[in-house]
């Protein structure tokens, strides 16, 4: 029984809530041990944050920086170092880690999240992107010992993914303090991000509508089914919406002219299929345009669909990686995150580069800026059959796995030309490039000019298209970095595609991969038998002899 009984200490140790008394700015009054300890912050508007204050370990007289952290939509802060936050997910590891080099931090949850108050109202100007600074308000006002820059503003820092990287972002625009950034997985234009050229992606909109209620006690039910939300189960972003989405991103503020006051360092996937790379690209310029230090680690996870969406690559719906190469070298991320902080918050030297790029999970490249397209190839005039074009294509795996077995029979079998393939059941490709050397890759946006028409009425003619790549000896194709952009009716299409990332080896095949019917938009009104026509260009960003580390 006393068995029992302690363990259920351990279990709830940290959930009641502590009452904290205004302190004085300054140095620590006397010495503080290393603890952990839950609080609710009131907000503007009568709510309460519920955080937990992670507290370093300060001799009498000693400071520390201070790290804002929060967490994606539909999770929960780290209540407690041995959690699930805590334990497997980047925000709530890095967090830990800076709090045991030495820094405050104060992870809290969401507005309708964990135990805060309110409902989820889908990053608001005056809600959710306000609540960081109620949070900074209240840690200057109540932890004692935290610490300043030269120039007199506290040393505060913040991380969070997804929903916790816009917020920061966000805030930034209207508060200074917010001094040095991590957003990972966050997004440039929300309406683009979650609706690409207006058709929304559905698979990750059905996520976003089904798992959140469960961590949200139904407080995200407004959001996501009220008007215009509920737009987005039509396959088609409403006006309303998308203009709401807009207001609540990075690129509404940019545009105007406005710009973010911290400093940053972006983390996205090339793999993500709801934020994808772009994003952070676009992010990054518009902090550097105001003048801010932008730096970008480009990792290969994020928002990642499950299998047979997207490959298994360890978490559902979130995986981040764990360590990449820069320079030669390996760092952790978590390591790389708190050198980032130590650098703007403590003022020490460290080693953080400004662009490092993972090209897959066993290569990474360092360079000054993203990489541009180089080449460009023309598309004949081409057509798919809509929608069954690529319709079954996760059941044809195994049957192009056993072909590749019959076709390796033959050594010379892979000597073919640049032909054309697929386009009724199957999702049509267009080979425009054989890797010839070593080291060659694929790493950047592409882009396209492409004219769309077809045999269905407007709304009808739509297809979905990636850059693949085709294995030497293999039938299948492969989608790279996993990334589809929907082109949704007829006309003319010129823009660039998501980032991609793909070392290629010699007889690999790269070209455009066309689908009349994706499941990564599930929800498509192009049902009725029809064909989709188009040709045009296509750039690919395609570079030889880069020393991949």
């Amino acid at each position: 029984m006393r068995a029992v009984l302690a363990l259920l200490v351990v279990l709830l140790c940290g959930c009641a809530t502590t009452t904290l008394s205004p302190v004085e700015s300054g140095p620590a009054p006397e010495a503080l041990d290393r603890d952990y300890y839950q609080v609710d912050i009131p907000t503007h508007d009568g709510q309460t944050l519920r955080a937990t204050v992670y507290q370093p370990e300060l001799a009498a007289g000693d400071q520390a920086p201070l790290i804002i952290a929060s967490h994606g939509y539909g999770g929960m802060r780290a209540s407690r170092p041995l959690s699930f936050y805590g334990q497997a997910m980047l925000t709530g590891e890095t967090a830990l880690e800076a709090w045991r080099e030495g820094y405050w931090v104060v992870f809290y949850n969401q507005r309708g999240f964990g135990g805060s108050g309110g409902n989820v109202n889908m990053m608001h100007p005056d809600k959710e992107v306000r609540d960081p600074s109620t949070v900074l308000d209240w840690s200057l006002e109540h932890l004692p010992g935290i610490a300043e820059l030269p120039d007199g503003a506290p040393a505060v820092g913040m991380i969070g993914e997804s929903y916790g990287g816009g917020s920061q972002i966000l805030a930034s625009f209207d508060d200074p303090r917010l001094g040095a950034l991590v957003p990972i997985a966050a997004w440039h234009d929300l309406a683009e991000g979650m609706a690409p050229n207006g058709h929304v992606r559905t698979y990750w909109g059905a996520v976003l509508a089904t798992v959140p209620p469960w961590t949200s006690r139904g407080r995200t039910l407004p959001a996501t089914f009220g008007r215009p939300w509920r737009s987005m189960f039509t396959g088609t972003l409403d006006g309303e919406a998308g203009n709401q989405f807009r207001r609540r991103s990075p690129a509404w503020h940019c545009n105007r002219g406005e710009y973010p006051q911290a400093d940053a360092l972006l983390v996205q996937g090339f793999r993500d299929t709801m934020m994808p790379m772009d994003h952070a690209v676009r992010n990054r310029k518009c902090f550097q345009e105001g003048g801010r230090d932008a730096r970008l680690l480009a990792i290969q996870g994020g928002h990642i669909l499950p299998w047979p969406l997207q490959s298994w690559s360890g978490k559902p719906l979130f995986n981040t990686d764990d360590s990449i190469t820069c320079d030669g070298e390996e760092y952790e991320l978590t390591e790389l995150i708190v050198s980032w902080w130590d650098e703007k918050l403590r003022g020490e030297e460290r080693r953080v580069p400004e662009v490092c790029l993972a090209v897959d999970y066993d290569h990474s490249l360092e360079m000054d800026d993203f990489p541009a397209p180089r080449e460009t190839f023309p598309i004949p005039h081409s057509q798919v059959h809509i929608p069954i074009a690529g319709l079954f294509e996760a059941f044809m795996v195994p049957a192009d796995r056993i072909g590749d077995i019959f076709r390796g029979l033959w050594p010379g079998a892979d000597l073919r030309l640049k032909d054309s393939q697929g386009g009724f059941g199957r999702p049509l490709f267009i080979p425009l490039h054989i890797a010839r050397g070593d080291n060659e890759v694929l790493l950047g946006a592409p882009e396209i000019d492409l004219h769309l028409g077809g045999t269905a009425s407007r709304r009808s003619t739509r297809i979905f298209l990636g850059i693949g790549v085709q294995h030497h000896n293999k039938r299948r194709v492969h989608v790279a970095s996993e990334q589809i952009t929907p082109l949704p009716g007829k006309g003319r299409y010129k823009q660039k595609l998501p980032p991609v990332s793909r070392v290629l080896e010699p007889g690999d095949r790269v070209g455009l991969v066309v689908y009349g019917y994706n499941w990564q938009f599930f929800t498509n009104p192009s049902y009725w038998w029809s064909r989709a026509r188009f040709s045009g260009d296509v750039t690919l960003p395609l570079f030889e002899d880069l020393e991949l580390q």
